[in-house]
């Protein structure tokens, strides 16, 4: 099974091609929808977030107040990486089970969305990279426009992560999201034509998981019958 990382800048569009990816077909695993499942109270990711952070960070519910915590970490370097300390762990244990899943069921494709490939250094362990770009002007007006917020806070939010410029230049693939819808999905379609696997490797990924069960249930045979 091929393994692809997409990442972005925030408000460069990864979440629209991520979107294109899943109803072309493939499958997304979702870094944000899982460290949001992880922040659910008795989750231990939250455990530790709420002894690192107190319980000033908590809704009246319970519940971790995202917004607070994020404005908390993205002005704070020193709050971020205990952040992520607290929640990166179990983000990648639960991708690694995604991606185990789908091999076992034969799916020869999927993309891992992370946000933070490169900084989280999970683009060692992907086959490539595919890089949603736009230019830092734009990222920056997007941004003010989509949360309603000041230049200098979007702007913060932005410093937080590695530049769009410097993920641009690491990436294997770049699709420029500057354009129309079109233009994007039609890179997307390109991008699907170049990573899609032989007829050959195909059939080796969907047999490959059955072939694997099977040596195992002869070796378990073997092992009993010794």
């Amino acid at each position: 099974m091929r393994v692809v990382g997409l990442t972005g800048g925030i408000s460069t569009g990864k979440s629209t091609v991520s979107r294109m990816l899943s109803e072309a077909g493939y499958p997304i695993i979702d870094a944000d929808l899982i460290a949001r499942e992880i922040l659910y109270p008795g989750k231990p990711a939250y455990n530790k977030i709420v002894k690192t952070f107190s319980t000033e960070i908590l809704q009246a519910n319970g519940e971790i107040d995202r917004a607070k915590l994020g404005a908390l970490v993205f002005s704070d370097e020193s709050a971020r990486k205990k952040l992520n300390s607290c929640t990166h762990p179990y983000v990648k244990r639960r991708m690694v089970e995604l991606v185990l899943y789908y091999y076992v069921t034969g799916h020869s494709l999927v993309f891992l969305d992370v946000p933070l490939l490169y900084e989280a250094k999970l683009d060692k362990f992907v086959s490539c990279v595919v890089v949603v770009y736009c230019s830092t002007e734009a990222q920056l007006q997007r941004l003010i426009k989509r949360d309603g917020s000041t230049a200098e806070a979007a702007q913060d939010r932005i410093n937080a992560q590695m530049s769009i410029e410097e993920k641009k230049g690491l990436a294997d693939i770049v699709i420029h999201n500057t354009g129309t819808i079109q233009e994007t999905q039609e890179q997307v379609k390109a991008l699907l034509h170049k990573l899609q696997p032989s007829a050959f490797a195909t059939a080796f990924y969907l047999a490959a998981p059955v072939i694997s069960v099977a040596s195992l249930l002869l070796g378990i045979k073997y092992w009993y019958s010794r």
